[in-house]
């Protein structure tokens, strides 16, 4: 697990399929907490409210698969390439970053196996706590049901995210993951989801921006995401998303597997 390139995908897998439903503390000069934790909303009802802002529930539930494709970029390492994201429910997912001359990277899960390969190497079985984050987050429905994928959410504040007015959400995760996500007051929309390094920390392992949200056959879906990891700072630019797409047997199982 110390190649770059994996963790690249796994920084990948945990911002895209987490944020189809998102590293330091969020920036205190940019971020004005206030209001008195009493008079804000129950964390459920926030979340409640993103549902409704990305197409409510039934509408999201009549779409069983999506595929996005777009810009992939690397600005400190002056690297651009393109990416794709396969996701069906209710838990497969692949994710493929082409790098051009540098190759490409593939990672992914059919909901029981993880797997990742790169190039020039063997297709690599994942194991341990970063197969079963990839899984959790490969959920396909997890953003429109806020009660299977949450036990807590608490409000604690209203912050300024990126000019917008955000509700702060402590959550954790039905699979134990501590996060931080903030929901624009106005729409209701994800603009950023962090994770913890642990319950107390206040160092986060990534931290996803969410931004330009557009709308296709009623869903929306966040068409730019800025993510943190590790010291790496990625952007993906998604310019095409498909609602079921017909994908190809066997895309989401390990390579060889067949």
């Amino acid at each position: 697990m110390t190649n770059h390139r994996l963790k690249l995908t796994l920084a990948l897998a945990s911002a895209l399929l987490a944020g189809h439903s998102a590293a330091q503390e969020e920036d205190k000069k940019s971020t004005s907490e206030s209001v008195a934790q009493a008079s804000l909303p129950d964390g459920f009802e926030v979340l409640d409210k993103h549902v409704e802002a990305v197409g409510g529930y039934e509408k999201n539930k009549k779409f069983k698969s999506i595929r996005m494709s777009g810009t992939f970029k690397m600005p400190a390492m002056n690297v651009e390439g393109t990416i794709e994201v396969n996701n069906k429910a209710p838990s497969s997912a692949v994710i493929k970053v082409d790098l051009g001359a540098m190759g490409s990277v593939e990672q992914g899960t059919n909901g029981i196996v993880a797997w990742a390969r790169q190039p020039g190497q063997p297709m690599q079985i994942i194991e341990g706590p970063d197969a079963e984050q990839l899984k959790n987050q490969s959920q396909f429905y997890a953003s429109v049901e806020p009660r299977k994928t949450y036990t807590e959410a608490e409000t604690v504040s209203i912050v300024d995210h990126d000019g917008t007015k955000c509700y702060k959400l402590n959550l954790v995760t039905s699979w134990g993951e501590h996060q931080v996500g903030l929901y624009s007051v106005e729409t209701g929309l994800l603009r950023k989801m962090s994770v913890r390094a642990d319950a107390e920390s206040d160092v986060y392992t990534n931290e996803t921006a969410f931004s330009d949200y557009k709308e296709i056959e009623g869903i929306k879906h966040a068409r730019t995401l800025k993510l943190k990891n590790n010291g790496f700072e990625q952007e993906m630019t998604f310019d095409t998303v498909e609602l079921n797409p017909e994908f190809e047997k066997g895309l989401f199982d390990p390579p060889g597997s067949f």
